[in-house]
């Protein structure tokens, strides 16, 4: 039983950990076009 849990449990924090790494890169893409859009927008 601790044979099978084992490998589930590294499975879910490795797409944890993916899924959060994927939402920083997502984010500082958006708030990178977000900034140039608003300062082309200023201008």
């Amino acid at each position: 039983m601790h044979l099978t849990q084992s490998p589930l449990c590294h499975t879910a924090s490795a797409s944890r950990s993916v899924a959060a790494a994927r939402m920083k890169t997502v984010g500082a893409r958006a708030s990178f076009y977000f900034g140039y859009w608003f300062s082309h927008w200023r201008a």
